[in-house]
């Protein structure tokens, strides 16, 4: 859906309390009653706003990663296409935006974009167990450690993407992850 599509990119850049039907229907060209008959409330409108960035999340990376090979290739697969989502919305990483905006903010909202956000933690964990499982990781891996390792590399570059303006950020999430990922000789002893 159109509307979506430019309220997500919107929200990327200016949050989710900067999109609103007015806004919408002066940039699109259509009229803020009929975008207010379709989601009723500005809250609806976040929530559906948050299914798309969801579902492009979902596609983007989770989906993607899909043709790799079950374990450390998948996971791998998966962090690059992580990374390479980035790129995705003018703002950098939708779900780093909207989880700084309603972090301390209870409500539908935050729900979802939790939600969102385990289930991303969720996927990755499940690979990263995967991996380790079939030796392709160090059966002493901590999950939690290597998840938190390999999530802060992508923040990391999406900050230093956005905020700092490093052209190189995303190149150097993608190092830190090979080299984290790179799966050691000694495993199958």
């Amino acid at each position: 859906m159109r509307i979506l599509e430019h309220a997500m990119h919107l929200a990327s850049v200016e949050g989710l309390d900067g999109v609103s039907f007015g806004r919408l229907a002066e940039d699109l060209g259509i009229s803020k009653g009929g975008l207010q008959a379709l989601f009723r409330s500005k809250q609806d409108l976040q929530l559906a706003i948050i299914a798309a960035a969801r579902g492009v999340f979902n596609q983007q990376v989770v989906v993607s990663a899909e043709h790799a090979e079950d374990g450390l290739p998948r996971l791998r697969a998966m962090l690059e296409a992580w990374i390479d989502y980035l790129d995705f919305f003018e703002g950098g990483c939708f779900f780093t935006a909207a989880a700084l905006e309603f972090a301390g903010r209870p409500g539908a909202v935050h729900d979802a974009i939790l939600d969102a956000a385990s289930a991303a933690y969720q996927t990755t964990v499940a690979r990263i167990n995967l991996a380790r499982r079939l030796g392709e990781l160090p059966s002493d891996t901590d999950t939690d450690q290597l998840f938190l390792e390999l999530h802060g590399a992508v923040l990391a570059a999406n900050h230093a993407r956005q905020l700092l303006g490093r052209t190189d950020a995303l190149d150097l999430a993608r190092s830190v992850v090979r080299a984290r990922l790179h799966p050691p000789h000694h495993l199958s002893t």
